[in-house]
């Protein structure tokens, strides 16, 4: 079940929702601290989220599930928000083979700013997001992504394998903190009806994660190419992103680049 609506400038969105059953199985430790909490809800229970912003500028439309990001000089936006999420008994531990469940909570603040520099149509604009986050899954728990993941373990390695695993994998939330900022800057164009505009971007991650015991920083840097406003664009992106291979110890930082080419009807 899902409601949303706006109040004045006051924007929310509130769900209930019955998340998949999972049944991993966690690894039996007989030191509390080395329990690992993992996905296993048997039955379920409903998870509960929720989102207020308040938009002291320029409102977004709240017609469709997702934000635009950037209105390319268009708006005057300002947002300020929180949110949660919240699942009783959503993972898992064994300790002493004796299985213990766990909360998720999350809860997170952020704020957006997306300001039009001059007056002209083809002017520079600036693009900012800043977030905070709180995650709660229980105790040591880590989740590791790769987008467009296609690489195995290597049976042959010899060294000290990544901890999230081969390819681009990387430990992207946990039970910790998270703070992450992006701004981007619209270059000027002086054609009246430019074929490309240009925006380029930087982005700033910082995780502390219970399962680690050193943070890790990581950088993201590169450029959207609109041809058609967010209707056909090109992506170019450089990416850092920790690889632990001990829990004790402070990661390395492995690169990776990143195209994609977007089209939205």
């Amino acid at each position: 079940m899902f409601a949303k609506g706006k109040y004045g400038k006051l924007e929310y969105r509130f769900s209930l929702n019955k998340p998949f059953a999972t049944d991993l199985v966690p690894a039996n430790v007989t030191d509390p601290s080395k329990a690992v909490a993992v996905d296993n809800n048997g039955n379920p229970n409903f998870s509960k989220a929720g989102y207020v912003e308040y938009q002291f500028l320029d409102e977004e439309s709240n017609l469709l599930p997702f934000k635009v990001g950037s209105y390319l000089g268009t708006k005057k936006v300002f947002n300020i928000g929180a949110g949660f999420y919240h699942q009783k008994d959503g993972t898992r531990t064994s300790v002493n083979s004796n299985i213990e469940k766990h909360d998720i909570t999350l809860v997170a603040v952020d704020a957006f700013a997306d300001i039009p520099l001059g007056n002209a149509k083809n002017k520079m604009a600036v693009s900012a997001y800043a977030g905070y986050y709180n995650y709660q899954f229980g105790p040591n728990y880590i989740r590791n992504i790769g987008i467009m993941n296609i690489a195995s373990s290597d049976p042959n390695f010899v060294g000290n394998k990544a901890i999230a695993g081969p390819g681009n994998l990387q430990p992207t939330i946990g039970t910790g903190n998270i703070i992450y900022a992006q701004a981007g800057l619209l270059l000027p164009s002086q054609a009246e009806k430019p074929k490309i505009r240009i925006q380029p971007f930087a982005a700033y991650t910082h995780k502390s994660f219970e399962a680690f015991d050193k943070s890790s920083s990581q950088f993201d840097v590169g450029a959207n190419w609109f041809i058609d406003g967010h209707h056909a664009k090109i992506t170019t992106q450089y990416s850092t992103r920790p690889v632990y291979t001990s829990p004790t110890d402070s990661p390395s930082s492995k690169g990776e680049f990143i195209i994609q080419f977007q089209i939205y009807l």
